[in-house]
């Protein structure tokens, strides 16, 4: 009896450890500010979708079919280095799409996006659940401008304005099933409203825009996570695609100093596990 006891208390150990591990949320960085973020139920979020003409995704990922199942696709706001992919992704997946208001009714008229698949749109302070009610998508502010150029999206059957509206540019706090938390900052500067979206979420990993020029450098984003954010981990995004977003994550951790912030220096194609 003992041993069997033994067998039992082994074997249910091994099942808890395999369930636990099981329940992991997983995030997959694709370059810049695209990431792929699968739930611990198996629902897949995509971020700014820019794939197939981005230098710093892997070759894999360039086929889009690549990414396999897509539940959701959260977009920041319109410039092409965050929505190049959007249209033929969700085509491809029959993923619903979030972004600002004005953002998506310019790519409904644009005829990039489905309107069936594309709800009226967020505004900042906006809280939805799409996939179910475990997870939700909170829209938070973002300092950064936002336009569609459509010329830039290679749309030679558009007939109407090169420029439209993108509305106002938006971070995202997803909050899954487990009560794990995730920050996207989008592109933005540090603005002292991230205080609040660091007080009344908790964080526990945030996904920041470091490469300077168009957003925080590392300076900044150090600041932000130092002061107002406060996660508990962070991985740097948004540097290294272009010349002028030159700055790295070294950087980035020097300027933290001591803080306890981890910082999670990932190279595009990596998955990591919490």
């Amino acid at each position: 009896m003992p041993i069997a006891r033994s067998f039992s208390a082994v074997l249910a150990l091994w099942m808890f450890a395999a369930i636990a591990s099981a329940q992991q949320i997983e995030v997959l960085w694709l370059g810049h500010s695209a990431f792929r973020i699968t739930s611990v139920t198996g629902k897949v979020i995509v971020i700014d979708p820019f794939l197939t003409t981005n230098p710093r995704t892997p070759a894999k990922y360039k086929d889009l079919a690549a990414l396999g199942k897509v539940d959701l696709i959260l977009l920041t706001h319109g410039h092409r280095d965050h929505i190049n992919d959007v249209s033929e992704l969700a085509k491809l997946t029959g993923a619903q799409v979030i972004a600002n208001f004005e953002l998506a009714k310019s790519l409904v008229t644009a005829g990039l996006l489905d309107p069936a698949k594309t709800p009226a749109g967020m505004n900042k302070g906006g809280t939805t659940s799409p996939l179910g009610a475990g997870i939700k998508i909170h829209m938070v502010p973002a300092s950064h401008t936002s336009s569609i150029d459509m010329a830039e999206l290679n749309r030679p059957e558009w007939k109407g304005p090169r420029l439209l509206d993108g509305g106002a540019a938006v971070g995202y706090v997803i909050e899954f099933e487990n009560g794990f938390k995730i920050y996207h900052t989008g592109d933005t500067d540090v603005f002292g409203d991230m205080a609040l979206i660091g007080r009344r979420f908790k964080i526990d990993l945030a996904l920041v825009c470091i490469g300077g020029y168009f957003t925080m450098d590392p300076e900044g984003a150090a600041f932000a996570m130092r002061e107002y954010i406060k996660p508990k981990q962070v991985i740097p995004m948004h540097y290294g695609t272009f010349p002028a977003i030159n700055r790295t994550p070294a950087e980035f951790k020097a300027a933290l100093g001591n803080s306890p912030i981890k910082v999670l220096d990932v190279k595009p194609g990596e998955t990591l596990k919490f």
